[in-house]
């Protein structure tokens, strides 16, 4: 029988393995997309603007440095996923906007994202996914509120 100390030591190993493992699999997805993880999180991003938004803000949104998303967006831009313009009031400013090309591609992600979690899910019988699930939510709040004390 394992001591606490041993879980914990097996947990401090199996949760990043975990999170790991889950992240190679999106990328693995992702690229059959032809998209890097930081071009989809830039996608993510500017949907949730629902509109033109300007390079600082959405660098901000994707965790990325402002010259870092100057790259991310050119590549998209390339694609025609994202288009980009002056802004109107500030000719200093660049604004960018998904396109309908942007819109649809994210949507085929997220389908073939919840296929590959169906699949995984499809491993543990239904009380353990539901119980999983309220772990996963029950870890996330405490992530969420702990300020490194």
């Amino acid at each position: 029988m394992e001591t606490p100390e041993q879980e914990l030591e097996e947990m401090a190993i199996l949760v990043p393995r975990l999170v790991g493992a889950f992240q190679r699999s999106f990328s693995r997805e992702l690229a059959r997309f032809g998209l890097t993880f930081p071009q989809f999180i830039a996608l993510n991003a500017l949907e949730r603007f629902e509109g033109p938004c300007r390079m600082g803000p959405l660098a901000e949104a994707a965790l990325r440095s402002a010259a870092s998303m100057t790259g991310i967006v050119d590549r998209l831009l390339e694609r025609g996923l994202v288009r980009r313009e002056r802004h109107p009031g500030d000719r200093r400013s660049v604004l960018v906007q998904l396109t309908d090309q942007g819109r649809t591609l994210l949507q085929e992600v997220r389908d073939a994202r919840r296929q590959a979690v169906r699949r995984l899910l499809k491993v543990l019988p239904d009380a353990e996914r539901r119980h999983l699930r309220e772990i996963i939510h029950t870890w996330i709040a405490a992530l969420e509120e702990d300020k490194g004390e």
